[in-house]
């Protein structure tokens, strides 16, 4: 529970909601990420939004896909499938929070080209009950090449993955009342969030902890990894090294802003483009070093540079299509 500025005390609702964010994604992986979720449900009454970000023809064939589905799971599950016109992911994470978001007691995310173990959700939300100091979850990674070591550290050190983890529901609706937008155009939409999950959404009165989200060891989920002998696969692992160069800068800047300077979220600027340009212009012997490290930082940088327009982000959310299963399998 919260207790805003003029002392009227404010909760979520009751049940789960999960957001499958979509973009790139082909119908039958977002279809079995949608599936495998519908598989993973418990006895909480939950609402699942589809959220698929600059890709209408997407959008529009899950649409199509909705009536086919037969979920089996022993709760009333609502379904909506929502399209975001900008091909952006940390804008279709503000517009969920602020125009979609349930306002439930528990908020999954999940990555559209992931399918969840059919325990996931359940063990999460039995993470966070034997946690109560918790304000996230996270599941671990078992796919990939660097899954083993990654799935370590996040055990050995604590921290959260973006492929599947959740945030209480108190922690979604503070950021939601305070104004808190990720800056358009971020990578590390989900680093960004576990960051401000370890300052207790306030860097200026809270020291960095990462213990205040858990990490669940046997909550995973699978994916199709890529494959060197698929040109596809090798054009999109070039746009995700060129990607994780922009997360480096975007780490650092956001470490200044909100460990060194002590600023609260929500005055993060409204773009990326701002955020880590104004690091850059402050910082010349870090963004050096950095650089000398990794020339694609300084590719990244120069991305950032050009002008992108962002006047469809005042654009809301259309909503598709929407099914509710209210029968509750082995009831009467």
């Amino acid at each position: 529970m919260l207790t805003t500025g003029d002392g009227v005390t404010k909760q979520p609702g009751n049940g789960w909601s999960v957001a499958i964010v979509s973009s790139r994604e082909s119908v039958d992986i977002l279809r079995s990420a949608l599936e495998a979720v519908l598989k993973a449900l418990g006895s909480a009454p939950t609402t699942i939004d589809l959220v698929v970000n600059g890709n209408r023809q997407l959008a529009v064939q899950m649409a199509a896909a909705l009536p086919e589905l037969q979920p089996s799971a022993s709760c009333p599950v609502s379904i909506r499938l929502w399209h975001i016109a900008v091909a952006d992911k940390a804008h279709a994470w503000n517009q969920y929070l602020h125009l979609i978001w349930p306002q439930s007691d528990v908020a999954y995310f999940v990555d559209g080209y992931a399918q969840v173990a059919p325990d996931s959700l359940g063990l999460l939300n039995q993470g966070l009950d034997n946690r109560p100091d918790a304000w996230a979850i996270s599941g671990v990674p078992t796919v990939g090449r660097t899954a083993k070591s990654l799935r370590q550290e996040m055990i050995e050190q604590s921290g959260g993955h973006g492929t599947l983890h959740a945030l209480r529901g108190n922690v979604c609706l503070q950021l939601r009342q305070r104004g808190f937008r990720i800056p358009l155009g971020l990578y590390r939409v989900d680093g960004l969030i576990f960051a401000l999950v370890a300052f207790a959404l306030d860097p200026a009165a809270n020291s960095w902890d990462t213990t205040r989200t858990v990490v669940h060891p046997d909550v995973t989920w699978t994916f199709r990894p890529l494959a060197w002998w698929r040109l596809s696969d090798l054009r999109t692992y070039g746009r995700r090294l060129l990607r994780q160069a922009q997360g480096d800068l975007e780490n650092r800047a956001i470490r200044q802003h909100l460990a060194v300077q002590k600023r609260a979220p929500e005055s993060l600027p409204a773009t990326c483009s701002e955020l880590v340009l104004s690091w850059w212009k402050a910082s010349p012997s870090e963004v050096r070093a950095m650089v000398l490290r990794n020339p694609l930082r300084f590719i990244a940088a120069r991305k950032l540079r050009r002008w992108r327009d962002w006047s469809l982000a005042k654009s809301a959310p259309e909503l598709l299509a929407e099914r509710n299963f209210v029968q509750v399998v082995g009831g009467s």
